[in-house]
């Protein structure tokens, strides 16, 4: 099984993403991408409708606006939107992380969660739509989290019955195998799949 997988390191935070297509397919429409802006870590996960070939070539569409590195979500979501609309659309979520505030967009079957200090896992929430199809309004949304706090966001490749617990929290720099192994654990062989594991540190 291809695995691509990306870290990034800054503003009091590690984020660690690993995605992969289909089996059996050698490219697919999941994408994670990462960049370091001014005031904050900016990811994204992208799950293009469908799989294959035509999936691939929409997510490389929305790679490209990414590797624009623009720092404002909103600004940022309408231009991938707006990519998007050429083809079949997409799931996304789009977060920036800085010090004690994470800011997000999240669009469609896309799963987040965030844990603070080993408490009550909290969900992160989605808005109903397609990026892409009917123009959307995004909603963003805020959430403060403390030293320590561990975040995950999935596409609808890893499976439901996923739900981060004490096993999933990072006590140390290990998001890539923790990333790494939700992806081979949880994620259905039909469908692309790709994971965001992010961590503050105190």
């Amino acid at each position: 099984m291809k695995l691509s997988s990306q870290d990034l390191h800054g503003h009091g935070w590690s984020l660690w993403s690993s995605w992969r297509p289909k089996v059996g397919y050698k490219v697919g429409g999941d994408l994670c991408y990462m960049f370091a802006a001014q005031n904050a870590l900016i990811a994204a996960v992208i799950d293009v409708l469908g799989h294959g070939e035509e999936a691939y070539l929409c997510a490389l569409e929305l790679l490209d606006v990414l590797c624009e590195h623009e720092e404002n979500l909103n600004l940022l979501f309408t231009k991938l939107e707006t990519a998007a609309s050429h083809h079949r659309g997409c799931a996304l979520f789009l977060g920036s992380f800085s010090g004690p505030v994470v800011t997000y967009i999240m669009v469609g079957n896309m799963r987040g969660w965030v844990s603070q200090n080993q408490r009550k896992i909290e969900v992160l929430y989605a808005q109903p739509g397609i990026v892409g199809g009917r123009k959307l309004l995004p909603v963003s949304r805020e959430v403060r989290v403390e030293p320590n706090a561990t975040l995950w966001v999935c596409s609808d490749g890893i499976r439901r019955s996923f739900v981060p617990s004490q096993e999933h929290l990072l006590v140390s720099n290990e998001g890539i195998e923790s990333a790494e192994r939700i992806l081979k654990d949880y994620s259905i062989e039909e469908d692309d799949a790709s994971i965001l594991v992010g961590r503050r540190w105190g």
